[in-house]
């Protein structure tokens, strides 16, 4: 399984629908096809490995967007989370189910055998403005918190200790709304979480119509 490889895949595969038309069809369950295509066809994984809407290992009534199992021990390698980039990730709604990703992810970690990624794709002028370059209107950048955007580096951000009100509610409605669905004693923030870019579209924007970028957690 190759992550740069698996970008292009999906970029490639976006690119294509959007040229015959069928771009108002696309949905973050629409990106499980072309993930598991790769991962199938290029990523030499056994279809039967590869789960969709998979149980959370940390959460009663919660699911992973894409999992790839051991076939033989029936645990978890690889978890996915996917998402579409648009209007939706300025708002408040939108931020909070990206770092619900995030957690899910980092929490899936203990259990999986291998990464876990959080994927997000969407039309180039949307990823850049509603997601990569998204400024407040104080101007903060506000998605550099958690992600970076070259390949290969890292970002570590404090959780548990957070004080800054552009993020904490955010972390402290993960924990209200999570609590009464954990599986363990007590669910707690961590204290920090680290991502690593692990491929981001090279190509302008007036070269490809969409761009995506993959981050492990951990």
């Amino acid at each position: 399984m190759t992550i740069a490889q698996m970008g292009g895949a999906i970029e490639h595969w976006l690119g294509f629908q959007d040229k015959i038309g069928r771009s108002f069809m696309m949905n973050e369950d629409a990106l499980k096809y072309p993930l598991s295509d790769y991962l199938v066809n290029d990523g030499g994984i056994d279809i039967t490995s590869i789960e969709l809407e998979y149980p959370h290992p940390n959460f009663s009534h919660r699911l992973v967007d894409l999992a790839v199992i051991d076939r033989k021990t029936k645990g978890l390698n690889h978890a996915f989370e996917l998402k579409i980039a648009n209007t939706t990730t300025r708002a408040q709604t939108g931020r909070q189910r990206i770092f619900d990703d995030i957690m899910r992810l980092h929490l899936a970690r203990s259990s999986a055998a291998k990464d876990c990624y959080f994927i997000i794709t969407g039309k180039a002028a949307h990823f850049q403005r509603d997601f990569r370059d998204f400024t407040t209107k104080t101007g903060l950048a506000f998605y550099r918190k958690w992600f970076a955007f070259a390949k290969g580096q890292r970002v570590a951000f404090n959780v548990a200790t957070e004080t800054d009100t552009n993020y904490q509610p955010i972390y402290q409605t993960f924990l209200n709304e999570y609590s009464a669905n954990y599986k363990g004693t007590g669910l707690t923030l961590p204290n920090q979480i680290t991502i690593t870019c692990e491929f981001i579209t090279a190509y302008k924007q007036q070269f490809v119509p969409y761009l995506a970028g993959i981050w492990s957690v951990s």
